[in-house]
């Protein structure tokens, strides 16, 4: 027992030290993106981490215990970097802090404003270095023409989770991450979150589910305005280019003769509610 405790001893010297190592190449890394005005938050590179290092990992680590790992050095590794605070809204900050600082890290930190507009400008400006809306958050945004158009332009979501452990969450509770739009070039994909308008969302989204048959997919759809509008969110179980997803997208509902604006089209994982 003694022997083999000592050598546990010597293989955890060794991961602190690589940890070091890691911690300062993260350091130098944030350097440069504050002199090229890069964000610090990049969710394709995050998404495609947690993906690669699953993938790799062999023996007795299971995937849930390697994404856990992982999830708090790359929290440490944006603190580092000077990253800002993560931005939610005092009305839903009780059902989203808990599982934010489950899928985003211990280090990550929290600030809460009263009104979507006041959230909006401090992801502008880079004060906030994302947001953290509900679906019912959300639909409250999209459900007005202005604030509507003005998330279209600016905003754009690059993840979802769930509040908890269970994956079959109605899009009114599950929890989506604002960027600025363009923040991150999303290469690979497999979720979308559209905005469906026309004359009836309900015929439309499962027109939508058969013109793309050829690819089996998963759609929920929650209603903003009946019978003209629904949040609709659509799930492929392969990865794809991210474009072709876009462009695919875009030709059914012009075949369907509905207008369809991407609200975002990113990597989706159902592991940690992501």
């Amino acid at each position: 027992m003694r022997q083999l405790r000592q050598k546990v001893d010597r293989i955890d010297l060794k991961i602190l030290k690589l940890l070091q190592q890691r911690i300062k190449l993260s350091t130098r890394i944030g350097q440069v993106k504050r002199r090229h005005g890069a964000p610090v938050y990049a969710p394709q590179r995050e998404a495609e981490l947690r993906i690669r290092v699953t993938n790799l990992s062999k023996g007795k680590l299971p995937a849930p215990a390697v994404e856990a790992i992982f999830r708090e050095i790359m929290s440490h590794s944006r603190a580092v970097q000077g990253q800002a605070p993560l931005g939610l809204l005092h009305a839903s900050a009780g059902l989203i802090k808990a599982p934010a600082r489950w899928q985003f890290g211990a280090c990550d930190s929290f600030v809460a404003k009263k009104t979507w507009l006041e959230l909006a400008a401090g992801i502008k400006t880079g004060s906030l270095t994302l947001g953290l809306l509900t679906g019912k958050d959300l639909a409250s945004v999209l459900k007005d023409t202005s604030t509507r158009q003005h998330f279209l332009t600016h905003f754009e979501v690059v993840s979802d989770f769930t509040p908890g452990l269970e994956n079959e969450v109605p899009l009114t509770h599950r929890i989506f991450v604002v960027t600025p739009r363009n923040q991150g070039v999303t290469i690979l994909a497999n979720r979308a979150l559209i905005l469906i308008e026309c004359k009836s969302t309900l015929n439309t989204v499962k027109k939508l589910a058969n013109s793309m048959s050829k690819r089996p997919i998963r759609v929920e759809e929650l209603i903003l305005r009946k019978p003209s509008t629904a949040l609709v969110r659509v799930t492929l179980p392969q990865r794809m280019d991210a474009l072709k997803l876009a462009d695919l997208l875009w030709v059914s509902g012009e075949s369907l003769g509905a207008q369809i604006s991407p609200l975002g089209v990113y990597l989706g994982t159902e592991n940690y509610g992501g």
